[in-house]
């Protein structure tokens, strides 16, 4: 029997974000330059976690993605998460662990929410959750 990418049986190792959405740009190492590289830059944005042994155990599989965001400015936003802990349990995954960030451009800003909830429940799909650092479910118009 062969399972399809996005099967609910089988996740593991096979959806890393570029399978799973369409149209990133990446994966950039979260590094000091990463700020400066997506400055200015608006849209959604994935973060996941670099190694196998990282990868979160979700109800229908494991993946390593762990937050789905969106702002009209990503640099400055990834710099929010970083130093100032907006969100302490991505804090603790930036401060802790090896991570890449990938991006869709969103030119309409009018359309991040949208197009964030839409990734967000894509994923919630799949894997029969949302990313473990995203504390809400969001609402798709």
């Amino acid at each position: 029997m062969t399972l399809k990418y996005n099967s609910k049986q089988s996740t593991m190792g096979v959806t890393t974000p570029n399978r799973l959405f369409l149209n990133l740009e990446g994966a950039f190492s979260w590094n000091g330059t990463i700020y400066d590289k997506l400055s200015g830059k608006s849209g959604v944005y994935i973060i996941s976690v670099i190694g196998w042994e990282r990868w979160i155990p979700y109800l229908h599989g494991k993946s390593n993605i762990i937050y789905v965001g969106e702002s009209e400015d990503i640099g400055k936003r990834l710099h929010q998460h970083k130093f100032t802990g907006i969100n302490r349990m991505l804090k603790g995954y930036v401060d802790g662990c090896s991570l890449n960030v990938y991006y869709r451009n969103v030119l309409n800003v009018s359309e991040l929410k949208t197009h964030e909830a839409q990734m967000i429940h894509q994923f919630e799909n799949i894997y029969g959750g949302i990313p473990m650092c995203n504390n809400q479910r969001p609402d798709v118009d």
